[in-house]
């Protein structure tokens, strides 16, 4: 054995990500910044509980969701319990769709969106940003 620099050891460069969600992800304050910075590709839902169009969205983005584990993760934030979060990334209007690419915002879609619409927009941020 030689004594004196160590060789660097090869690190495997395949990046880890935890279990990609299969449901949409309720966050708060504390878990926002860890799921946005978590996945590559993500959506977050920026919604309130008096707001009945994203309450129209919400079963809408649980069945987009089913379609792109293991691509995109999709989230939702409530906009009346966590106001600062919303006001950081200037929601100005409900329901709001912010995508993000490793944690930085990328793109914005707010209003009542079709199954279709939501399938594009995912499919947009995919060939955009893609990860592979």
């Amino acid at each position: 054995m030689k004594w004196g620099k160590r060789q660097p050891q090869s690190i495997d460069t395949k990046e880890i990500i935890p279990d990609w969600p299969e449901y949409v992800v309720s966050l708060n304050a504390s878990t926002f910044n860890d799921f946005i910075h978590t996945y590559p590709l993500s959506i977050i839902d920026f919604w309130a509980p008096w707001c009945a169009p994203c309450r129209t969205m919400y079963p809408r983005i649980r069945r987009v969701t089913k379609l792109y584990v293991g691509t995109i993760a999709f989230g939702r934030l409530n906009t009346q319990q966590y106001p600062d979060i919303a006001k950081e990334y200037h929601i100005m209007s409900i329901p709001a769709l912010l995508c993000f690419h490793r944690g930085k915002k990328v793109n914005e879609s707010t209003g009542v969106k079709s199954i279709g619409a939501l399938k594009t927009l995912a499919e947009d941020l995919l060939q955009t940003y893609n990860t592979e």
